[in-house]
């Protein structure tokens, strides 16, 4: 089993949304820069591939492929 990543972010709605994936097979984020995100599933797809993003005009939906083996942490 792979490693443990760690993700520490600002932004508040990437935390919250990130965490809810422990009980969701997805969810949707507004008002979040793409690179923010991409760098964070490059991150955590780097081993095998967990997480997959699709986007929709302002949204981003982030589906669960895998199980989740990360943790994120509020800066």
């Amino acid at each position: 089993m792979a490693k443990r990543k760690v993700i520490i972010t600002n932004n508040r709605e990437i935390y919250e949304k990130l965490n809810m994936l422990n009980f969701s097979p997805e969810v949707v984020l507004k008002g979040v820069k793409e690179l923010q995100i991409n760098r964070i599933l490059n991150n955590i797809n780097s081993s095998s591939k967990i997480l997959d993003s699709e986007i929709l005009g302002d949204y981003i939906l982030i589906k669960k492929i895998g199980p989740i083996n990360y943790q994120v942490y509020l800066k």
